[in-house]
């Protein structure tokens, strides 16, 4: 096994021990996201890996388009059909949801930036890279990890039903691939991490988390929901491939990448 499989491994595991018992033991889910800031410093230090490594750039207008393309289309296909079929709820908008909104991106951005993208996108994706293994297998190996990260989160929030499971779990590949992607074509954290705050902005405060019910008042989130409805499986799918095609042609899949 070359080192930076050994390497990647260890981290993952670390990770994941740290991330599903610590919110455990404090009664805290919160903490699964938080902990993983000090570890990803601790790893840092361990190989030895520098900033460019862990994709401490910040892309190019070019790369935040997709970054923005990704949750706000989705979103918008997903509206429309609701609307379209007569799913669409009643919009409830308090005075306060404006503010709400605000501090959730950047909330949200600052902890993804530190936790999950810094981590999966950034030292685990940097670390792989390191032994210039085909990029596509970071990709994937990437967004496996990242997907099954958050599985300790049917434990932890009872706004999660098992019966969401197989589309959530799914859909957090998909999600880990565009992510991944977004950091392969700009060699950036930071454009991923605007992408994932976002993300979690629009489709959280739109449609809910879990299984409750966001803004637009749309009930069926087995269906509607971007993150867990099989619309928005389905969509994701066809944005990762679009973004996947253009990436093959425009890029290509070969390290190092030209931004890099």
């Amino acid at each position: 096994m070359k080192k930076a499989y050994k390497y990647g491994l260890i981290g993952y595991v670390l990770v994941m021990i740290c991330s599903t018992l610590i919110p455990i033991i404090f009664n805290n889910e919160q903490l699964q996201a938080m902990v993983i800031f000090p570890l990803i410093i601790i790893l840092a230090y361990w190989t030895k890996i520098n900033g460019k490594e862990l994709g401490l750039e910040f892309g190019s207008l070019r790369d935040y388009v997709w970054a923005i393309l990704y949750p706000l289309s989705i979103c918008l296909i997903i509206i429309i059909i609701a609307l379209v079929t007569g799913n669409m709820g009643e919009i409830k908008y308090p005075n306060e949801m404006t503010g709400k909104i605000v501090y959730l991106f950047f909330y949200t951005l600052i902890l993804a930036f530190a936790t999950e993208e810094g981590f999966f996108r950034g030292w685990l994706y940097g670390i792989l890279k390191r032994d210039k293994m085909d990029p596509k297998l970071i990709l994937l190996l990437t967004a496996v990890a990242f997907s099954s990260w958050h599985l300790p989160l049917f434990f932890l929030d009872p706004s999660f039903t098992w019966s969401m499971l197989p589309i959530y779990i799914t859909g957090g590949i998909v999600s880990g691939l565009i992510f991944g992607l977004l950091r392969y074509i700009s060699g950036s954290i930071i454009v991923s991490s605007f992408s994932h705050a976002l993300w979690n902005t629009l489709v959280y405060s739109l449609f809910g988390i879990g299984s409750g019910i966001g803004i637009l008042g749309i009930k069926m989130t087995n269906i509607f929901s971007p993150e867990s409805g099989l619309l928005g499986l389905a969509c994701g799918i066809l944005f990762m491939a679009v973004l996947w095609f253009w990436t093959s042609k425009k890029i290509g899949f070969k390290y190092p990448t030209k931004q890099e």
